[in-house]
């Protein structure tokens, strides 16, 4: 029996999770961010400002374009002379499904409200600062996201057994271009191997400085019916979505105990798996570019997840499948 991960039917939308304004500590206001997302093709963004939640959906939405509500909220760990900051949780609040707000009640985080990052000097229990953050965040209506893990300078003991996340940051183009520290997927295999169902996703953390260009790098895309916040969302929270850099990702599932994936031209075709040591597959392209791939299960694998690599070594992520034992 067949089963195909991407359920959605309709248009594929493309989306940029992250990214700031003139609201925070980028260089583009508003209107010039959305204005140059869209003229590059995309349909969605969220304008996740430092601790300061924006909803410009009445000033931007329109039939083929729409912003996502969020805010991107900070707790710090700094150095007894405040001279520096030792390590940070970036943890994404996006406006959740219009069941997530009702269930939020009187305390609906709304336009723009500022947050005050907690700060701990010298030392803290990370697991615990970011846990606070994202259970304050959830329950004033939204879900939320962990971000950039590597650039925060965190331990993977201040990431793993946070609950209720929806996702994590598994390439951030803005920190590659940066310093080189925009790739994640050891956070997240690790959390995965705990048995953490968490989703991925790619974005940009675009800032647009003028040394170097941060943005159009990393995405998700969701294929829905329709372009609206509740479709969008809905899909985004079952992970019903792959995310990339540059590669497309046609469709993936199980076929029996076979994985297979369909995308653009590949060089690389990366199958992840949890559980015993061997149980992943890398394919290469020996005689042309790969367009699809198979990988055959054992049986004793806990999760499942693909990777497409194209001959430019951009990559595009499928979320994680969890396997019945």
């Amino acid at each position: 029996m067949t089963k195909e991960m991407f359920s959605g039917k309709g248009n594929w939308y493309k989306g940029n999770l992250h990214s700031h304004t003139t609201n925070s500590d980028g260089r583009l206001r508003p209107e010039e961010a959305v204005d140059i997302y869209k003229k590059y093709g995309y349909h969605f963004m969220c304008l996740s400002e430092h601790d300061y939640f924006t909803d410009l959906r009445h000033e931007f939405d329109e039939e083929n374009f729409i912003l996502l509500p969020g805010v991107e909220a900070s707790v710090m760990l700094v150095n007894p002379e405040r001279t520096h900051v030792i390590k940070t949780h970036h943890i994404h609040g996006i406006l959740g499904n219009q069941a997530m707000q009702e269930a939020a009640g009187e305390r609906l985080i709304k336009h723009g409200e500022r947050l005050t990052p907690p700060v701990y000097l010298e030392e803290w229990d990370g697991l615990k600062a970011a846990q606070n953050m994202v259970d304050e965040l959830n329950s004033r209506g939204c879900f939320t996201t962990y971000n950039h893990p590597a650039w925060s300078r965190v331990e993977t003991t201040d990431v793993v057994g946070i609950q209720n996340v929806w996702a994590i940051e598994v390439f951030n183009y803005g920190t590659e271009v940066e310093c080189g520290e925009g790739f994640d997927s050891v956070f997240w295999d690790a959390m995965l191997r705990k048995g953490i169902k968490i989703h991925g996703f790619a974005s940009d953390d675009n800032h647009n400085p003028p040394k170097f260009f941060d943005s159009f790098g990393g995405y998700v895309m969701v294929r829905s019916e329709e372009l609206t916040h509740e479709a969008i969302v809905n899909h985004l929270l079952a992970g019903d979505y792959y995310f990339s850099a540059g590669p497309s990702i046609h469709q993936w599932g199980l076929d029996g105990s076979r994985v297979f994936v369909e995308c653009s031209e590949a060089e690389r075709i990366n199958f992840i798996a949890g559980g015993p040591i061997g149980r992943s597959e890398t394919l290469v392209a020996h005689t042309g570019p790969l367009t699809e791939g198979f990988h055959t299960l054992r049986g004793d694998e806990t999760y499942i997840r693909v990777e497409c690599i194209d001959k430019q070594g951009r990559k595009a992520w499928t979320n994680a499948l969890f396997l019945e034992s």
